[in-house]
């Protein structure tokens, strides 16, 4: 991997501000503009803006670096903060690095850097419609004109959009990522930030506000030191460049920065890499109401396999009902009592299947003892002291749940040695009744800064994520190598810390909001491609509604597993839905024939085919062979030639080819 950097900066002459440009390119960075800002907070104004252009610095150059520092800055207000910051650029061929030194010697403590902060009047095309902008948003988006689109974004009255209108990914989730950049003219411009530790932090894209004509992209990398009085901090490097070519670029820097560090990838088990899917069911669900008893769960698992579904993952399996308790578990005897689960989980693998029992690896019920008892040290804290708290409304057929709710949860920090503890119990309890993997819903999302300076990570409120991966390895230390580690979500960290995913995020799913847009930005490409070795799910497709089969063709194409909860797990099986089942079962057929592609091969995006409106494609290999996963979105038969084959696909079909 070799890419030509094309960006170049000049710096000005007391380093308030730094110009943009590249050679041969329209690319135009704004004059007397940031390149830099700080937010800094003395608890009672909470975000004190501090900007580059409002400073006086020293710039010295050293070779491909040069080194900009300010032994104070001045706030927008004219107020004087003893924070002193020293900026590093290092140029070379490749990339651009921005590394960073905050020392706070201030009874304000600074909060937030967005650094380096790309302020462009174009990028490197004139037509700026033309743009797309290519975000790690859940498993990825492409969303094409920004500087039109982000318009959207506007909070009204509860951001400064006066200053600009801004749209925010937070890693590490709803961004499963740490980089994004802009397609323009054959070229991509790449930012990432390239953190071993995989801390909090949130990428920024913004436009100029309603009343400026004048057109304005930014882009920035916005890191939480949250640095105290006598600190002194450095942030993640954060990786810059232009290159020739798309997305993929990126795709291959960052992949490749991430497999020198973090990422490093779990083996699964072989029946985790063959498996098809999941029949998901609750057995007694959160209002109280039992569906299912221990002894019925070959059955289910019975009709599941039918359609070729080869496990089970059951909810709401222990003493308290599904989404109360947590995080205490212990069988139900009204459903069987342990003998009878564990009798039944040995049916299922006599019968050749796989059993999953939930747990949630994020909440802590608040009508427990172990609320009462250790809750509060265990919580995660926001800014202002509060426990995080977590609602939910599911019910039966009355209006005073939906409405009102009934459980309040408590989110458990990572970073405490009691949540790894219990984690750790859970986990032992249920290997008691010999499943095939320990999976802990949420445990691979829910990242709120946590401000308890009691907890391990300290002042760090940013490090969830990096005391997170512990609390994994303990758990993967009470396997045996025929049992698999699984969580919610998808992120990169994650995703290596574990066997598979339960996808439940943007790109996981083929769906309409009210604005009929998800289809257009939805772009899962940007994940699969850099992560090809990660197994997960779809998500959602409950019954056959409007565009049910499309819900499960954009899974098919992807490679998902099918994740199958008729009426959201509520008192039904895939035998309830014979339609639905038939067409599960299809394609999980049309999935084995192709096997060694969508079990054992790679998802890859390197070819483009030119193919009919209305038809979408993937791509796979294994060794020197690669197949096109095609979908038919449209209402008509449609026939065309691609990648040397003639091709026919059903209206709302699917059908591969291999070359």
């Amino acid at each position: 991997m070799a890419f030509q950097n094309q960006l170049n900066f000049t710096v000005s002459p007391n380093g308030d501000r730094l110009i943009w440009s590249a050679k041969d390119l329209p690319l135009c960075g704004r004059q007397n503009t940031d390149f830099w800002r700080l937010m800094l907070d003395d608890g009672y104004r909470r975000e004190m803006t501090v900007k580059s252009s409002e400073q006086t610095g020293c710039v010295t150059v050293n070779g491909n670096t040069t080194t900009i520092t300010y032994d104070h800055v001045i706030g927008t207000d004219g107020r004087r903060f003893e924070v002193t910051l020293t900026l590093r650029i290092v140029q070379n061929k490749d990339a651009l690095f921005f590394e960073s030194e905050i020392s706070n010697h201030d009874a304000a403590r600074v909060n937030e850097f967005q650094y380096p902060y790309i302020d462009l009047g174009t990028v490197c095309d004139e037509v700026r419609e033309n743009d797309v902008l290519v975000r790690p948003n859940g498993l990825g988006e492409r969303i094409k004109n920004p500087w039109a689109a982000l318009e959207n974004t506007h909070t009204e009255y509860m951001s400064a959009d006066y200053h600009e209108i801004k749209s925010i990914l937070l890693y590490p989730r709803p961004a499963s990522m740490s980089w994004f950049g802009i397609e323009s003219a054959g070229n991509f411009l790449y930012i990432g930030r390239h953190d071993k530790l995989c801390r909090s932090f949130s990428m920024l894209s913004a436009i100029q506000p309603r009343e400026c004509s004048e057109p304005r992209l930014v882009s920035t990398v916005c890191q939480y030191p949250f640095a105290a009085q006598g600190e002194t901090l450095t942030c993640a490097p954060v990786v810059v460049s232009l290159t020739k070519g798309d997305w993929r670029n990126g795709s291959d820097i960052f992949g490749a920065f991430a497999g020198e560090t973090f990422f490093k990838h779990a083996q699964p088990p072989e029946w985790v890499r063959n498996m098809t899917g999941w029949q998901r069911i609750i057995m007694r669900h959160q209002f109280g109401e039992k569906f299912w008893n221990y002894s019925d769960l070959p059955r289910i698992y019975r009709e599941g396999k039918e359609s070729g579904l080869d496990t089970l993952l059951v909810f709401g399996w222990w003493k308290g009902r599904f989404d109360n308790n947590y995080p205490i578990y212990e069988a139900d005897d009204d459903l069987g009592g342990e003998e009878g689960l564990k009798a039944a989980v040995e049916e299922i693998h006599r019968l050749g299947g796989r059993v999953i029992l939930y747990a949630n690896g994020n909440l802590i019920d608040r009508k427990t003892d172990f609320y009462r008892e250790q809750g509060h040290d265990i919580a995660r804290i926001d800014i202002d002291g509060n426990e995080y708290e977590e609602h939910y409304r599911f019910s039966n057929d009355g209006t005073v749940l939906s409405n009102y709710g009934y459980k309040t949860f408590s989110s458990a920090c990572q970073a405490t040695w009691g949540w790894q503890k219990q984690l750790v119990n859970v986990g032992k309890y249920k290997l008691t009744f010999n499943p095939d993997a320990l999976f802990f819903d949420q445990l691979g999302g829910a990242a709120h800064l946590c401000f308890n300076e009691n907890h391990r990570h300290g002042r760090r409120v940013d490090m969830d994520y990096t005391y997170r991966s512990e609390n994994f390895l303990a758990l993967r230390e009470l396997l045996n190598p025929e049992q698999a580690l699984a969580t919610e979500c998808t992120n990169d960290l994650v995703s290596a810390m574990t066997d598979f995913l339960h996808g439940c995020d943007f790109g996981n799913f083929y769906r309409r909001n009210k604005n009929d847009r998800w289809q257009d930005t939805m772009f899962p490409q940007m994940f699969l491609r850099t992560f090809p070795e990660v197994i997960m799910t779809n998500r959602f497709v409950h019954d056959c509604r409007v565009d049910w089969k499309k819900e499960l063709n954009h899974a098919f194409i992807h490679g998902f597993r099918f994740d199958v909860s008729i009426y959201r797990g509520r008192n039904s099986t895939i035998a309830d839905l014979p339609e639905y089942a038939a067409y599960i079962k299809k394609l999980i057929a049309l999935k084995d024939e192709y096997r060694e592609f969508f079990y054992h091969g790679r998802y890859i995006c390197e070819t483009a085919l030119v193919v009919p409106e209305g038809v979408q494609y993937t791509e796979y290999q294994n060794s020197d062979r690669r197949m096109f996963a095609f979908w038919n979105k449209s209402s008509k038969t449609t026939t065309f030639n691609a990648a040397g084959k003639n091709i026919r696909i059903n209206p709302e079909d699917v059908t591969c080819v291999v070359i």
